[in-house]
């Protein structure tokens, strides 16, 4: 049975030097070796049974506030060392690259990341200081990633919000899934997803709040419809060819749960068949990663599935997404 883990982090070296020595990047402090440790992830890889890893840029907060201008050279070399990577393991990682932001420049390196650095995708995030990932820029990303059938990997992404919430960091804990179901929201009610259904989104942490809330999803929507007046400010939503629930159905969610069980199976039932892929989050979790992968295996291993589905969530339902 084939494992691929669907959603991992990884830093290089020489990337974290250039951030600092060269592109001047002075929030960064310490040293996150056991970010570019392969030979580690390698050997935990083998220990659970991993077959190969999709390995996304770390560092989310990076591209915060950065400018666009600025951030370009810096994405790219990004990419180049994700891709290099890949190339020197190739038996072990699938290189997905990050676009921070949509405008054309950055589509413009999508482009790049799939058809010259012949990646599997890119990385994006949840907002974009504070701005949602529906506008016109964004939409143009999407039609792009659609046309070539490359996944869109979606990641958190901090956002202005009360000043207190980082003081026990519930701004990662609780903020983070809150955003990507905000991110997921926006892609819906505004049409996205109705308009690009070939358009494939792998979202982090099991969808965040999204399988829990799928009934509140579809009542709320039946009660926005029954009672317009009730809701006077709200946008006005557009005219689905399927009820929005439907829509929410068709993101891909990763397993990256911390090994929860329950959460796991509320993302099986919840999204549509073939669109829960084994993710752990690889390596942020306590034993640099060890501990969500091991847990994350057990959970699916003691799920109620047919070895089929077990196998469709490890391996199979990622290879049919990829191009």
């Amino acid at each position: 049975m084939t494992r691929i883990d669907a959603y991992t982090h990884i830093l290089t070296e020489h990337f974290f030097t250039e951030l600092k020595e060269t592109y001047g990047v002075g929030e960064l402090s310490g040293s996150p070796d056991w970010l570019w440790d392969v030979d580690r992830r390698k050997e935990d890889m083998a220990e659970y049974g991993v077959d190969k890893q999709v390995i996304t840029l770390a560092l989310p907060t990076l591209w915060r506030g950065m400018d666009q201008e600025v951030a370009l050279p810096i994405v790219r070399e990004a990419n180049d060392e994700i891709r290099r990577l890949a190339d020197e393991h190739p038996d072990h990682f699938i290189p997905v690259g990050t676009i921070p932001f949509a405008t054309e420049p950055y589509r413009a390196e999508f482009e790049r990341c799939v058809t010259e650095l012949n990646m599997a995708g890119a990385q994006i995030f949840s907002n974009v200081d504070g701005q949602p990932i529906d506008g016109a820029d964004f939409e143009a990303l999407y039609e792009r990633a659609a046309g070539h059938g490359t996944p869109l990997w979606l990641h958190p992404q901090h956002h202005p919000w009360y000043p207190w919430v980082d003081d026990y960091m519930d701004h990662r804990l609780f903020g983070w899934p809150f955003d990507t179901t905000l991110a997921l929201s926006r892609l819906v009610f505004s049409g996205i997803m109705d308009r690009h259904p070939d358009l494939t989104i792998v979202s982090h942490h099991g969808g965040g709040m999204v399988p829990f809330y799928g009934e509140r999803i579809r009542m709320f929507y039946e009660q926005r419809q029954e009672y317009p007046d009730n809701y006077p400010d709200a946008q006005e939503w557009p005219d689905y060819s399927a009820p929005p629930v439907e829509f929410f159905q068709r993101f891909a969610a990763d397993t990256a749960t911390s090994g929860s069980g329950i959460a796991i199976d509320s993302a099986r039932q919840f999204f549509d068949d073939g669109n829960v892929v084994f993710g752990t989050d690889y390596p942020f979790s306590p034993e640099r990663g060890r501990r969500a992968l091991r847990r994350t295996v057990e959970a699916i291993d003691a799920l109620d599935l047919a070895e089929s589905e077990r196998a469709a969530i490890y391996g199979e339902n990622l290879q049919g997404m990829l191009p």
